[in-house]
Parts: C-alpha cells; sequence; structure tokens
C-alpha cells in the first residue's frame, strides 16, 4: 500500500549564479582604459596573486563602461530580482583586474555587498582560468558518493570565459579563478551592488591623477 505525501517545498538560502554573454560592448574601448590604470596608478594585492588589481575608481569612466554598468545594474534589479526578490540595487564599487599568464585569484567573497559581478574584457582559449564557485557549507563531508553528480550535490562550477561574459552572483558567495595559462592578459571588471542603505558608508579610493584619463581620452 502507497503512502499519500502532501508536501510543500521551500527553496532556502539558493546561491545562484548567472552566465550571461553582453554583445554590442565596446571592449576595446574599456581594455584602453584598463591599461592606462595599470600604467598610471598604484595597486594592490587583495586576492590576486600577481598580475594587476586597481583600487576601487569611480570616476571618470569612457563612455562604454559607464554603458555597461548602466546595463549590468539593470540587468540585476530587473532579471535577477526576479529569483532574489531584491531590486533597487545600486553600483557600489568596481576594480580592475589584469593577469598576465600565471596569475591568478585566490577564494574570496565580497563582503559589505548585495550582489556582485564580473565581466571579461579580453579573455581566449581554454586554458585562460575558469571562474570557480565554491560551495562554503561542509556538504563534502556528508556527500559521499553524490559528490558532484549534480547541480545539488556539486561542491564547486566552473565556468571558462571569453570576451564579453558575465558572471553575477551573491557577494557572499566564495570563488576564485585559476591561472591563465595562455600568453595573453586576462582582463576583467568587478563589481559589487549595494542596498540603499549602504551607500556612503564604504568610501571607494580616488587617485587624484586618474583626473587625467580625460585628456588620454
Amino acid at each position: 500500500m502507497s503512502l499519500e505525501f502532501v508536501s510543500k517545498e521551500h527553496m532556502l538560502f539558493p546561491t545562484p549564479l548567472w552566465q550571461v554573454e553582453v554583445k554590442e560592448v565596446d571592449n576595446e574601448a574599456i581594455k584602453e582604459y584598463c591599461y592606462f590604470l595599470q600604467e598610471n596608478t598604484e595597486g594592490v594585492v587583495i586576492s590576486n596573486r600577481g598580475g594587476f588589481h586597481s583600487k576601487e575608481i569611480i570616476q571618470p569612466l569612457p563612455d562604454a563602461l559607464t554603458e555597461l554598468f548602466t546595463n549590468i545594474e539593470a540587468f540585476v534589479n530587473e532579471y535577477c530580482s526576479q529569483i532574489t526578490g531584491l531590486n533597487g540595487l545600486v553600483l557600489g564599487n568596481f576594480w580592475v583586474n589584469i593577469n598576465p599568464p600565471g596569475c591568478f585569484n585566490r577564494r574570496h567573497d565580497h563582503q559589505n555587498s548585495v550582489m556582485s559581478g564580473c565581466y571579461y574584457v579580453q579573455a581566449e582559449g581554454d586554458d585562460i582560468g575558469n571562474f570557480v564557485a565554491e560551495r562554503d557549507d561542509n556538504a563534502e563531508f556528508f556527500l559521499g558518493s553524490y559528490k558532484n553528480t549534480s547541480g545539488f550535490s556539486g561542491t564547486s562550477f566552473g565556468l571558462t570565459p571569453n570576451a564579453g561574459n558575465l558572471a553575477i552572483f551573491p557577494a557572499w558567495m566564495y570563488h576564485s579563478v585559476e591561472p591563465n595559462c595562455t600568453n595573453k592578459d586576462r582582463i576583467s571588471i568587478a563589481m559589487n551592488f549595494i542596498g540603499q542603505d549602504q551607500i556612503g558608508k564604504e568610501v571607494p579610493v580616488h587617485d587624484p591623477y586618474i583626473q587625467d584619463y580625460e585628456t588620454f581620452q
């Protein structure tokens, strides 16, 4: 005799990851800006091992990057919100990553933010280094032979990026980027989206001489 089960599903604490192809972006103009920052500003070391990690610079921006940020912000609030239930988020800060061959980013998260993103300005080849989303709840100690047999039981998930690719994810999701094993730079722009109540709490770092970029254009 079969018993009757009357159930209600609760999808608790989900960790969505959006893999997006953004078309018609002027990546050459954005790449020029990224290299300008590398050549004219002092970088920092946070998750990056090797390469250039810019400080959190907001203005001035080339038109192509302003347009990209505006559209990504709309995507986060209008599309991602269908799953997250969160809207009204604004771009809090961003930074440039230039990873020459052999460079990578260690496992990290983006604190003091709600949603985060990574847009690839330049990435070519299967050996460019995956963007890797990593589980953080110790499930590997419970799953046994079921580990990584499905999205539910997965402990990590890798995306091989190409230029124009965008990843959007919760800011608390641990992630890393594998070493660049090609002979070209991997260039990406990381960004955070924050709530209205977080505006002004974390002041982005500015370099006064970045204003020279207006002349450089």
